[in-house]
């Protein structure tokens, strides 16, 4: 095995390294199971004494609160204080039947039976006693301020405990368990003490086990280093001191000395005597073969030589490839920038990119700045420059021996060179080269523009000029492009005016694509639109504005079907109407197709809004339906009435009796009459409202006293929620009105009878007004159309009730005058619940 070992330097390496942390190993198990041991040992002691003497602490303080809290039981009859300390008794008990477990000693044995016979004594005799004594004294039956012995000892309680043997007496007479209480808590205080020392002599043991731990721990440190400086440091020296022996012989070898040969070191078996046996064998063939080396030396030094020159060779042709390259990159760059700015001459449509063009112009002939002149039937209309000041675009206008002045007399290209003296910015003198280039209408000959660009080096070449010119073809194309669009521009804008005049929504839909055109009066017609309006006057997509305008169209299948119609190209003649947003509006539409040079181009919706119309309309067939049939009842009677008065003899009873009915139906068609009137009024905005100071519950109780009267199958009732009701700023009439027509509804439309509830409320915002019946109710389909005029729910309660269609739509007005706002709450065959919000705004300050 030591052979085996001894044959590598590695293998040596290893087992020096492996004893180490052999010994390091069981050195550090040894210290940490021997610490950990007595470390454990040590923290369970400490663990046992802190936990009895936390307990001892907490038994001792419930003990504290008990005495205490009886005492006060005792002095002020406290029974809640008395309960508190009743219910210590099971964690008591607990703690003291824990100790009476865990007792080892004479003195922990003892400590647990003070604890149980103080325990026995309280909760036993004292407890009894004084609830005892404090029901006693409640009665009247012990009258004295301080707690007598005596008196104690004279409650029967007291002679039975002393029979029993739970009390004793003392010699006159009286009661006294302060002994006990001394001899526990003396109990108590010793076994802390004992407790206390039992820590101290834990935690000293534990630091001396630590102490040991770390001798041993130093110990074992003491003779890993021994183990080294004895054995590791001369095996290390020996190898150090065999390779710098080798070191030295190879550098006597390279200066061409005598070297000694070591045959002791070439017997060793491991990578030494390899690398010894080696070099002692390079060092014989070197020797012998010195001369013949010595001439192949030369022989490559010449050949070091021709090689360097040849690299100087290829070094001179390598920097001519390098100029050509970067003549080349240079070509290859202005090829580029010649066809950005041929891309950017064919699709720039605006003179805001023209900036750009001249700047890919100045780099493509290598100025330093230049401009681009704008004209317009001759006349110079602005510039766009780049690196140019405005003064020095000033004086080459102005100057009538300018290279831009020559330029336009002789209508061709102009080159010249000017001298520059030196100023405050540059202190020397220098050469400018210039050039102008005009650019012509090619239709009309007039003058478009002029290139004007300057660079200091050198004057422009040839090439360059005729680049310039080729430029300007291109640059003639693209303004006049940029003409014509901004033609097209000012075409559209005022094509959009228009359009926006016309008060009908206008759609026009592309065939063939799903683009399409609106004017702004569609937005006002179907405001979900809005959103998606951008000032192109474009919108996402044709499908989504008819998506949009299907989703607030009533009937979807009708509208399909003529969406369906116009984009096949077949335009109705006749036009069409829908009813939108559950026929809260009406929209008329009709169609244009549009052609172009004999093809179809697509269609043009003209949509216009028909609501007022259609309402116009609903209202004056309401109008005449309710007139002829409410006038024709009470006309009739009226006629029947009259006629038989004056054809028939008829008794003073019976013509009592028509001449009441006549006057109830002169007074329903005097009713009809005023709420016609009333409504044109509210209508036409001729209604006069005077408002004044008055109190809604007096208001309201005037009216319900009136309906109260006239009504017997109906129980009417007005209840304030709010006592704090404030006065309202408001017209008494109206509000009389808008109160009498809702219970008149609500009598009305209960024809079975029952209750009617008049509510006043106030919250944070509002006072509120609720009228609740018991009646028929209303259908939810109604609900939209309630509070419009002369309209009333068609089912056949309804029409054998009777009634204009007006009422509620005078209420909405009184209300909407007064800044409130009216709902109706409803279910069929339960009733209805009508609301009215006046808004605080219109409450007096109080």
């Amino acid at each position: 095995m030591i052979k085996w070992i001894r044959r590598r330097i590695g293998r040596q390496l290893l087992a020096v390294f492996y004893v180490v942390l052999l010994l390091v190993s069981v050195t550090s198990f040894f210290v940490y199971d021997y610490m950990e041991t007595r470390i454990e040992s040590s923290r369970s002691d400490l663990e046992t004494i802190s936990e009895k003497n936390r307990r001892a602490d907490t038994l001792w303080d419930n003990w504290q609160t008990v005495q205490f809290g009886l005492r006060g039981f005792v002095i002020f009859g406290d029974q809640e204080r008395f309960d508190e300390i009743e219910a210590l008794r099971t964690e008591i008990k607990s703690e003291t039947d824990w100790f009476g477990r865990r007792a080892e000693t004479d003195q922990e044995e003892e400590f647990a039976a003070q604890m149980l016979n103080l325990y026995d004594l309280y909760y036993g005799a004292l407890f009894p006693l004084t609830q005892s004594y404090v029901t006693e004294k409640k009665a009247n039956r012990i009258n004295e301020d301080f707690l007598q012995g005596d008196s104690l000892f004279s409650l029967p309680i007291a002679q039975r405990l002393v029979e029993q043997g739970q009390i004793k007496p003392t010699a006159d007479g009286s009661i006294d368990i302060t002994p006990d209480i001394e001899k526990a808590s003396s109990a108590l205080e010793e076994y802390r003490d004992t407790l206390q020392q039992q820590q101290e002599a834990a935690v000293l043991k534990l630091r001396t086990e630590v102490a040991n731990t770390q001798w041993i721990w130093i110990s074992s440190i003491f003779v890993l280093i021994s183990f080294i400086l004895l054995f590791v440091h001369p095996f290390i020296r020996r190898m150090t001191k065999q390779l710098f022996r080798l070191i030295d012989d190879n550098q006597k070898l390279t200066r061409s000395e005598p070297i000694e040969i070591d045959e002791v070191a070439q017997q060793r078996p491991d990578e030494i005597g390899l690398l010894r046996a080696s070099f002692n064998q390079m060092a014989l063939t070197t020797n012998a073969h010195k001369d013949e080396m010595q001439g192949k030396n030369e022989e490559l030094q010449a050949q070091s030589e021709e090689l360097l020159a040849q690299q100087e060779e290829l070094q001179a042709q390598q920097e001519e490839l390098e100029e050509a390259y970067q003549a080349t990159k240079q070509n290859e760059e202005k090829l580029k920038l010649r066809s950005e700015l041929t891309e950017a001459l064919a699709i720039r449509e605006t003179m805001e990119a023209y900036p750009s063009i001249i700047q890919k112009m100045i780099d493509i002939t290598s100025s330093e700045y230049g401009a681009l002149l704008l004209y317009e039937a001759g006349m110079y209309i602005g510039a766009t420059t780049n690196g140019m000041k405005q003064s020095h675009l000033e004086a080459l206008r102005t100057d009538d021996t300018s290279v831009l002045s020559r330029m336009l007399l002789g209508k061709k290209i102009v080159q010249s060179e000017k001298r520059v003296d030196r100023t405050a910015d540059i202190p020397y003198s220098f050469s400018t080269h210039e050039v102008a280039l005009p650019i012509y209408n090619p239709a009309s000959g007039q003058l478009m523009a002029a290139v004007y660009l300057v660079r200091y080096k050198s004057p422009y070449k040839k090439q360059q000029l005729l680049d310039m010119r080729d430029f300007s073809q291109q640059m003639t194309l693209s303004l006049l492009r940029t003409r014509s669009y901004e033609e097209m521009k000012q075409e559209k804008k005022k094509t959009e005016q228009v359009l926006d005049s016309i008060r009908e929504a206008i759609i026009y839909l592309e065939d063939g694509n799903d683009e399409l055109y609106v004017n702004r009066p569609l937005f006002d017609l179907i405001p979900e639109l809005q959103s998606e309006f951008t000032s192109d006057r474009t919108l996402s997509s044709g499908s989504y504005v008819i998506e949009v305008m299907r989703s607030v169209v009533d009937d979807r299948d009708v509208f399909d079907e003529y969406v369906t119609l116009i984009r096949s190209g077949i335009v109705p003649p006749d036009k069409f109407q829908f009813d939108v947003r559950n026929n809260t509006a009406h929209l008329e539409v009709y169609a244009e197709r549009i052609d172009i040079e004999g093809g179809w181009k697509g269609v043009i919706l003209v949509i216009r809004d028909i609501t007022r119309e259609t309402e116009a309309d609903r209202l004056k067939t309401e109008l005449v339906s309710t007139v002829s049939h409410e006038l024709r009842t009470p006309l009739s009677s009226i006629y029947g009435f009259t006629e038989l008065m004056l054809n028939r003899e008829i008794d003073v009873m019976k013509q009592k009796k028509y001449l009441a009915t006549i006057h109830d139906e002169t007074g329903r068609l005097s009713n009809l009459v005023t709420d016609f009137l009333d409504v044109q009024r509210m209508q036409s905005g001729a209604q006069l409202y005077q408002k004044t100071t008055l109190h809604l519950y007096t208001v309201a109780k005037q009216v319900v006293e009136i309906y109260e009267t006239s009504s017997v199958r109906h129980s009417i009732r007005l209840r304030l929620l709010n006592k704090e009701l404030p006065a309202i700023h408001a017209d008494e009439d109206r509000i009389k009105q808008l109160l009498s027509n809702l219970i008149n509804n609500a009598i009305k439309y209960s024809p079975d009878g029952g209750e009617i509830d008049v509510v006043l409320d106030l919250d944070d915002e509002n006072v509120i007004i609720h009228v609740i019946d018991e009646g028929i109710g209303i259908p939810p389909h109604a609900f939209a159309h309630l509070f419009d005029k002369f309209y009333r729910v068609d089912n056949s309660d309804t029409r054998r009730i009777g009634g204009t269609g007006l009422g509620l739509s005078i209420c909405k007005e009184i209300v909407k005058e007064h800044d409130g706002t009216i709902h109706v709450e409803s279910e069929e065959g339960e009733g209805s619940t009508f609301t009215i919000l006046l808004p605080l705004s219109s409450v007096l300050p109080s």
